[in-house]
């Protein structure tokens, strides 16, 4: 890996955000995503043009992610909501059952 383009290192990095996203696992796809900051930026401002069809595949897979937070999101923001009306639904009841 230490002989890997960098331009590789990217993508594999991006295929391993894909999949620990695609199994949830946001706080593993967030640290990728942030070790591998450093790398694009390293591309500089006018990459390779060889290196350009690869980035734009990287960013649109990027985008997908994107996606698939916001949706990740707002279900566990739902179900959040959803446990926590339980939890005070059985909190009247234990208060009722009391009285």
């Amino acid at each position: 890996m230490q002989n890997e383009a960098p331009i590789e290192s990217i993508w594999r990095m991006t295929k391993d955000i894909e999949l620990a996203a695609a199994v949830g696992d946001w706080q593993r796809a967030a640290q990728l995503a942030d070790e591998r900051t450093p790398l694009l930026t390293a591309l500089g401002v006018k990459p390779p043009h060889e290196v350009m069809a690869q980035l734009r595949a990287i960013h649109e897979i990027d985008n997908r992610i994107v996606e698939a937070a916001r949706d990740a999101q707002q279900e566990l923001g739902a179900e959040y909501q959803a446990s926590m009306q339980k939890s005070r639904n059985a909190g009247r009841y234990l208060s009722m059952a009391r009285s």
